[in-house]
């Protein structure tokens, strides 16, 4: 069997740790040459329940795990490392059970905590990650019919997401291009659209943040079809995961071609928008013109 080199084991996030696992069960099923239903076969289950597994839609118990990794001959000085990250995948994130993040949604925020880069395209509103208190909370009285309590705990959630930008290890490294109407959509009034906009400016200028305006002088450009982000990680060879949002949830594309075809609207998006430093000043004297 050919041997992979094994990273270290994550910390942040428990939902990485459950995406590296289901990756590795199927590699080791490939490298095996072996099928699904051979492994259902040895751990007396259907079918289905081994494709769940391999696509973190069930968690890989550590019995089924000690099964399959002697099913697949793994070396007894690797299978440690292998049922640490189960240990670690059964770990719960904040964003597991909480109120203010759906479910759809969760898995989404445990791929964010676990990254270590992010590129962002927005088309709507500024980043999540990088709004105001004020901008969400406006935002999301501006939905139909959440209480003050939900609002509340709408708004920290989407807080305590910004803090894989400060963690002292390991900090997020986040790259965003914004469209200027995203800039220009009132959001609450005017003060905190001048907030939100001069934040953007000051978190442009951060070591691990880079924003970028795209201008609509540019004219039509490769974004047009939708808002869209790339996670990476820190493992060789991972390519990220791709996320999309619609009005029925997210959508998360991993196939490494479809992978490299956003990552490569992104570089034409961010080749097309202002400098990093132009695009502070941008924003800076956009704030200036409300009122």
């Amino acid at each position: 069997m050919n041997h992979v080199e094994l990273p270290e084991i994550p910390t942040v996030s428990p939902t990485v740790g459950r995406r590296w696992l289901a990756e590795e069960v199927r590699r080791l099923r490939d490298a095996a040459g072996l099928k699904q239903s051979d492994v259902a076969k040895r751990l007396r289950c259907g079918t289905a329940k081994v494709a769940h597994m391999e696509s973190m839609r069930n968690t890989i118990s550590g019995p089924d795990l000690e099964v399959m990794l002697a099913l697949f001959e793994v070396p007894a000085d690797r299978v440690e490392w292998y049922l640490r990250l189960a240990e670690l995948a059964k770990e719960k994130g904040w964003w597991d059970g909480n109120r203010a993040v759906p479910d759809w949604f969760s898995l989404y925020v445990g791929l964010e905590w676990g990254a270590d880069r992010i590129r962002e395209w927005e088309l709507g509103f500024p980043p999540g990650i990088l709004q105001t208190r004020p901008y969400v909370e406006a935002l999301v009285r501006s939905e139909d019919g959440p209480s003050d309590v939900e609002v509340r705990e709408l708004v920290e959630a989407r807080l305590r997401r910004q803090e894989a930008l400060w963690r002292l290890e390991d900090p997020l490294w986040m790259h965003a291009v914004v469209d200027e109407a995203a800039l220009r959509r009132r959001v609450g009034d005017a003060e905190v659209m001048r907030e939100q906009l001069r934040y953007l400016a000051r978190a442009g200028r951060w070591e691990n943040v880079t924003v970028q305006v795209l201008p609509f002088v540019v004219g039509p450009h490769r974004g047009h079809l939708g808002s869209f982000q790339w996670l990476g990680f820190p493992r060789v060879g991972d390519p990220g995961v791709v996320y999309l949002e619609n009005q029925r949830g997210g959508i998360y594309l991993e196939e490494v071609d479809e992978v490299a075809m956003f990552n490569g609207v992104f570089e034409s998006l961010a080749e097309q928008a202002l400098s990093p430093a132009e695009s502070a000043e941008f924003l800076s004297e956009l704030a200036k013109e409300i009122t």
